[in-house]
């Protein structure tokens, strides 16, 4: 699969099989392209994980855990990444506030 088809499965709105496809692709290959489809990606897998967590419940604190680890993965990519107009970074300020308030929300 191409990362343009890949972008294509986020467009479709099939975020966890277009997360699941660049994650084998980004391994092998950090290009400017799979490094942006590996972004945006996780930055869909990481809302979907937020949006199942609904109390302190253990399927809930798992999604939170999840998110949290492909937040700190957003972070270590994030250098990588041209971002010549800030729009990622302000993606990762945004979803770091979206985790604090979801961790807090999961703790009540």
């Amino acid at each position: 699969m191409t990362v343009k088809e890949i972008f294509e499965l986020r467009r479709e709105g099939k975020i966890e099989e277009a997360y699941q496809t660049i994650l084998p692709m980004y391994k092998v290959h950090h290009g400017k392209y799979t490094t942006l489809a590996m972004f945006w990606c996780a930055v869909d897998m990481l809302k979907l994980l937020l949006s199942r967590v609904a109390g302190n419940d253990s399927e809930s604190l798992h999604s939170l855990t999840e998110a949290e680890k492909i937040y700190q993965s957003l972070q270590r990519l994030y250098p990588n990444l041209r971002d010549d107009e800030g729009v990622c970074q302000q993606t990762l300020l945004n979803l770091g506030e979206a985790l604090r308030a979801t961790r807090q929300r999961a703790q009540q």
